[in-house]
């Protein structure tokens, strides 16, 4: 039987890209089947590269504006990329952030969607490892995005990571997954898409556990994003959840907003 489903209501709604570009309200979907899906359209890297050619304007750093005083001590903070997030994405962030005296350094998780989220998130203990020692410091702060924003978690939470991480602020995250994940899954193939179904085995052992004390951690949402829905999907128990939610702001605006910057750079600051 042919699943027929909407790209922009299935793909990019369950998995937090867009169609090219972040759809308006009133843009029109695009039929997508598993007929004429081809195999390079399957792959995780041709979504980033569309989606990054889409948004390479806004995601220019020719000038920056005045931003918080730096700090008095340059320190390391760890970007973790989400599901088809090239690194470029993160280069409005690195930007600010070495401006504002951080010493950033940006992770692109291989297999994140191919792959199995417990093994992500093991990964990332050699990552932190390496950002430890080429910095001399004994712990690092960690800004993820989507779902790098989950296996950051998992490691903070019960892989040992809490020894290791200052703070955890993750932005867009889809914590408790998203409950059309299995249909994008079928269509396109990306084991971790079943790990990001509601009720998963990776899901249950996220949420089955609180973020160690010592590890303050910020979980940053759009009431408004066309992608990560519910929104509610990002509010954690016991975290700091902030809602941008006064109005519109869409799911790759967090990325190069300077507005939604300084709630980042509040979090990793406090």
């Amino acid at each position: 039987m042919t699943k027929t489903i909407l790209a922009c209501s299935i793909l990019a709604v369950t998995l937090g890209f867009g169609c090219a570009a972040a759809p308006e309200p009133d843009d029109e979907d695009v039929e997508i089947s598993e007929a004429n899906l081809t195999s390079e359209m399957r792959t995780p890297q041709y979504w980033g590269a569309k989606f990054l050619n889409a948004y390479r304007d806004k995601l220019r750093v020719d000038r920056l504006e005045p931003g918080p005083a730096p700090l008095a001590k340059r320190r390391p903070v760890l970007l973790i990329t989400g599901v088809t997030i090239p690194t470029a994405w993160f280069d409005p962030i690195v930007a600010r952030l070495t401006r504002d005296g951080f010493d950033p350094v940006v992770y692109e998780p291989p297999q994140l969607l191919s792959g199995s989220l417990f093994q992500a998130s093991a990964d990332l203990a050699a990552v932190v490892a390496k950002v430890k020692a080429d910095s001399g410091e004994e712990k690092i702060d960690i800004l993820a995005e989507c779902t790098g924003g989950l296996i950051a978690r998992h490691y903070v939470q019960s892989l040992g990571g809490e020894r290791h991480v200052s703070r955890l602020v993750t932005f867009v995250s889809p914590q408790h997954g998203i409950a059309k994940a299995p249909l994008a899954a079928a269509l396109v193939r990306w084991p971790a898409l079943y790990d990001l179904s509601p009720g998963s085995k990776f899901l249950t052992a996220v949420n089955a556990k609180s973020m160690p004390k010592e590890v303050p951690f910020t979980s940053i949402y759009t009431c408004t994003d066309e992608y990560i829905r519910p929104y509610r999907t990002s509010i954690v128990e016991g975290a700091t959840n902030i809602g941008l939610c006064d109005k519109f702001v869409g799911h790759f605006q967090t990325f190069y907003d300077p507005e939604i910057y300084l709630v980042m750079h509040a979090a990793l600051v406090k």
